[in-house]
This record gives structure tokens, sequence and C-alpha cells, in this order.
């Protein structure tokens, strides 16, 4: 399919086969032609409130179909598209509207007290458009709207270069940046990822085929890969979010090929095995990961029991998704991420500017069509990333004689320690040996003497003691005197990013982060015990059996093992040894989570929970509560 746009990409797909379905979310079906009709409704509406090509429009809305429409509406207008995290606190959202001069946000009723909260400090917005029933005062529906829109729209002039998606990126230093990328950025992406993950003999495009898609759609991953089936007319089964009860019978009834993950779900679903393999995975032929290196054993041992292949690959939001990606049914290097992208150029740059041949450990550099235009309103941040004639990418790799790349560390958390350069990730995996160390992130602290000093957050097992000096002393053991930390903080958890990575620009900044000397007023635990074995749906358990034992610390503490099978729970008061799982936490991880501060799999990925034994089982079990 050729396209010079998206909105081009979109209407093509519509006129080729408008009754392919798009989505399939939770047994509803929108075809290509009903998707194109819906987001020219809202289109037109957009219109008439105002909305000119060039201005962003926010979408901030869980992964639902109305997500897609709303951000087609936007670009098909020559607006752009910012979809935003869900996650984000009020003052967050604030930020990225006001930031890059929003004029309208779409929201829904879940979600409206966030936007809400804020509202009168909006510099730019003009209207706010809700989904829902009964939406708060003063904001529009969204079913109003459309309601008598016209599924004909107008042409517009949309360019190559003009913009199409703003995306904030968690950065490294300062506040988050807004990646502008281009309809061009997109679509030349959208060729090269056709081209990388068509099968060797080629696909049979007379005939429809489907992915599976769970990543929040606010992400570039998960976005690019909804609009990487529209060029090549995939259904796309859409889930709100991951989830270990939903994978095998969403797999079995929609028949995805593939689906496109972070390495915790693949290790999840390792774990629970038996109980996925219970459905007809045959649909399946291979996995795409990103967004973290994956462990080799993983790999190995996913793949021997499923029977698919993992395709690794790397990208950044700045070029749009992707740069390098295995191909399917070509040559692997389990390790690597992979060769350069159609249409994109990787290089490995040393810091005088040359490229360094193979071997070689430098910057990862990226020029190509798939290279954003520039942060917005950040010139001095664009100079910086965009020079030469080369995106830098700030990560550390190399690169084989073959054209397959690996990562070593990333650059912006380098440490420059009396001219010597250190490279966290080395600190970080010597930590790592230590018994009792849950996760670690290293970063570098300003130093009047030698420029920058060593120092390490350590998250320890909950319950478990660990001191600074039997930190370093096995630092000193393994690591040169130069690289061995100044200073060792114990620490809750780590700050991390919607995909899992560490945010050690928040560390850096002193921001985020879970001390260990935080006070709440303590919870009767019988009460939440039996808060939640109330919350138990026998429905949404099925036949899954298990044994899950929480322990509280703190100055509340206790232990309870909920024990599920026939479709009913039983609280009982310890830990079972023979338990399948042992969820713990700290009395302050677990106020954050009945507050609604912090989600499970945040709080995995933080440290602030921690799981010992079957983590898809604690997965499973977070399912069935209500």
């Amino acid at each position: 399919m050729d396209a010079r746009n998206i909105r081009e990409m979109v209407e093509s797909r519509a006129a080729e086969t408008p009754d392919w379905v798009y989505v399939a979310y939770y047994g509803e079906y929108l075809t290509y032609g009903q998707f194109n009709e819906q987001a020219n409704r809202l289109a037109n509406a957009l219109l008439k409130l105002g909305v000119k090509k060039g201005d962003v429009v926010y979408v901030h809305l869980v992964n639902r179909p109305e997500q897609l429409v709303a951000c087609l509406a936007a670009l098909k207008i020559g607006a752009v598209c910012g979809p935003v995290n869900v996650q984000l606190t009020p003052d967050e959202l604030l930020y990225q509207v006001n930031d890059s001069k929003g004029v309208a946000v779409i929201t829904e009723t879940a979600l409206s007290k966030v936007v809400a909260s804020v509202r009168d400090k909006f510099a730019a917005v003009k209207n706010v458009i809700e989904l829902g029933t009964e939406v708060t005062a003063g904001n529009l529906k969204y079913a109003d709207l459309v309601a008598k829109e016209s599924v004909k729209l107008k042409k517009v002039k949309i360019s190559p270069s003009d913009l199409s998606f703003i995306f904030y990126t968690s950065g490294t230093t300062g506040k988050p940046k807004g990646a502008l990328l281009t309809h061009g950025n997109v679509v030349s992406v959208m060729a090269a990822l056709r081209t990388a993950l068509n099968p060797p003999e080629g696909e049979d495009e007379s005939v429809q085929h489907a992915g599976l898609i769970f990543l929040p759609l606010f992400h570039v991953n998960a976005m690019m890969s909804m609009l990487s089936a529209v060029s090549r007319g995939l259904k796309i089964a859409l889930l709100k979010r991951f989830s270990v009860r939903e994978f095998g019978p969403t797999v079995e009834k929609e028949k995805p090929e593939f689906f496109s993950a972070v390495p915790k779900v693949y290790k999840i679903l390792l774990e629970a095995k038996d109980t996925v393999k219970k459905h007809d995975l045959s649909s399946l032929k291979f996995g795409v990961c990103g967004a973290a290196p994956m462990p080799v054993e993983t790999i190995n041992r996913f793949e021997k029991e499923f029977g698919f292949e993992i395709l690794e690959g790397y990208g950044l939001t700045e070029a749009t998704v992707a740069s390098t990606l295995h191909r399917r049914g070509g040559k692997k290097k389990i390790g690597s991420i992979g060769p350069a992208l159609d249409g994109q150029e990787v290089a490995i740059m040393g810091p005088d500017g040359e490229l360094l041949p193979p071997g070689e450990a430098g910057e990862i550099v990226i020029r190509g069509a798939a290279v954003m235009k520039e942060y917005f309103g950040k010139d001095e941040e664009t100079k910086k990333t965009l020079r030469d004639g080369w995106l830098h990418t700030g990560d550390v790799g190399k690169v084989d004689d073959d054209g397959f790349f690996y990562i070593v560390d990333r650059e912006k958390d380098m440490i420059i320690k009396g001219g010597e350069n250190i490279y966290p990730k080395e600190i970080e995996e010597v930590i790592s040996q230590v018994a009792g160390v849950h996760d670690v992130a290293v970063i570098g602290m300003p130093d009047e003497l030698s420029g920058e000093e060593v120092k390490a957050f350590v998250v320890p097992h909950i319950g478990h003691e660990l001191s600074p000096d039997l930190i370093i002393a096995h630092c000193k053991k393994h690591l040169a005197d130069f690289k061995v930390p100044k200073e060792v903080e114990f620490v809750l958890g780590i700050p991390t990013s919607a995909v899992g990575k560490s945010l050690k620009r928040k560390l850096r900044n002193g921001e985020g982060i879970f001390r260990m000397d935080e006070k709440v007023d303590p919870l009767p635990l019988e009460i939440v015990w039996k808060a939640m074995a109330g919350r138990f749906n026998p429905q949404k358990a099925g036949a899954w059996k298990a044994k899950v034992a929480y322990e509280i610390f703190g100055g509340t503490s206790g232990a309870a093992t909920f024990v599920i099978g026939d479709g009913k729970i039983e609280v009982k008061p310890g830990k079972d040894p023979d338990a399948t799982a042992v969820v713990k936490m700290t009395d302050i991880a677990l106020r954050k989570l009945i507050e609604g501060k912090m989600d499970a799999l945040t709080g995995m990925n933080s440290g602030m929970i921690q799981v010992e034994g079957n983590e898809a089982d604690v997965a499973m079990f977070g399912e069935a509560m209500g």
C-alpha cells in the first residue's frame, strides 16, 4: 500500500477491504469501513469546535476502539495527536498539555477527575470531550458530538513533512520532552515493519491475518503496532491490558499470528503455561519483544515451550518506534537487537564523530526517514539530539560483522569520574549478585573533586537486612576501585516507566523515590484480608487453583494465605509453606495499593511489591479481584 500520509493509508485500507475487521474488542467488532466513518464523524466535530491543522489534540483514554478513532480523527484534519499516559498525575498531565499548547482533550468518565482537577489551569484548551453516559459538568459528551456528523470529510492537504503525533518521552534530564513525529516518519516505518514481519515466503494478502495488542496505546509501541495493522490489513484483538486469564481465550477465539510484549509478560506466560496452554494457541507464529533486554535463557525456554519465535528489536520514540528488528523466519542471534530496518541507517559512533568498525562500543546513532522532526519548543534539546545528520540515541552499543546490533548501556547514564568512563550496568550486575538484593539502579552524582561519584540505590528483598558496608565490600572484590560506589542508599522501590524501565532521571533529581523511613498510619489487616476476599469473582477465577500468600512488613505486619479452587476462596491466617506464590510488601505499599496511588504491576516493576514463586499466580489473583 503506497500512501503519503496516515489519512491516505487509512482511507485506502477502508476502500480496499471495508468489511475486514480492524478491531476485535471483547466481542465487539469494528470493520475498517466503520472505523473510517467513525473517525470522519469525530473529525467533522473537531473542525466545528475550531480545531485547525497543526493544533494538538490530547487523547486521554484507556485501551479501547475510541482511542484509535480519536487519534485518527485528529490526524485526518492535519491536527497533531497526543496520546496521554493514563497513569499521569494531574500536574504531569497539565505540564504536557500546556507545554505543547494543546487545544482539546478527549477523556472518559473513569479518568475525568484527573482532567477536571487541572482544567482551570489549561493555557489553550478550549474543549474537553468526555466518553460516558453522564459526563462531567462543562465537558462535551462524545456521543452527542458525533451523532449527527457526516461520514464524509472534506479533503485536507497533508504532506509527508506535516506533523502527526507528539509523544512525551521520560527523558534522562529535566522534564519530559514532546517528540514530534511526521506523517512521513510513520508511513516509512509502517513499510519497513511490513517487510520485516512478512514470512520469508510472502504473505497471502487475499485473506485477513490477525494480531494481538495489550500494551498501552498511549505508548509509541502499541500505537504504531495499530497503524502497522492498517498498512497490512490486519485484524487486531485489542485488550485493555495484559491479562493471563484473557490471553489464552483471546488467542483461541481471534486467531492472532503475533503479539508484542515486554520481557515480564513473556516470563509470566512461561510461569502460567499450564493455564495458558489449555487453549488453542496454534495460530501464533511469533512474538515481538522490546523496551528492555530479554534474558537469553528466557527466550530459549519460551520458544521451546510455546513453539514460536521471539523477535527482539530496538527503537525509541524519536525514531518512530523501531530501528532494528530480527526478521520473521530469518537469521537470529539471541541477545542481539537485530539488524537495521529498511529505510534506516544505524551505526556506532565514537566520541569524535567517527563511525566505528564492528566489535567496538560506541553510541548508537540513526538516520533516515523514521527520525523525528524535533522536540516541541526545545530547540537546544533538539540540536543536542539531532546533530551532524544523525539522531544520537544516548545508548551505547556495538555491531558485529553481520550487521546485528547489541546494547551495552545508556550513554546518558554513563558516569564520568575523574576522566574515567563508568557504565552503571556493570556495577548493577555486580551488586545484583549480593544475596538479599532485589533490584538496583546506579547513577552519577555531582562531586566537586572528581566531577561525578557513583551512587547505588538498592532495593533489598523485603524482610532481609543489608548494609552499605556489605554492598561496598562486594563491589571492591569485583570492580576497579574507581567504579566502587561512594554511597549506597536503600529504598523501598525504584521509579519506573509504564513499560518497566528504571527512570534514573528521577533518581538524579530526587523524584519518585520510595524512602525506607516513610511512615503511614497502620491498617487492621483482618479487615484488609476480608476486603480482598470479598472482591473475589468466581467467574473470573474459573477452574484456576492456587495458594497465594501475602506478607506485610512495617508498622502493620502479618500474613495470610488465600486458597483458591473450585470457584471459591478461603483465607487462612499465616503464610502457608505450600503457597505457590508469596507476595511481600511493606505497609507503605499496601496503603498505596488500597488508596489507588499504585497498581500491582507498577508495584512489582518498582520493587515495592516482591513475589517469590509463581508471578503468574499473583497476576491471576489480581485479575480475579472484582
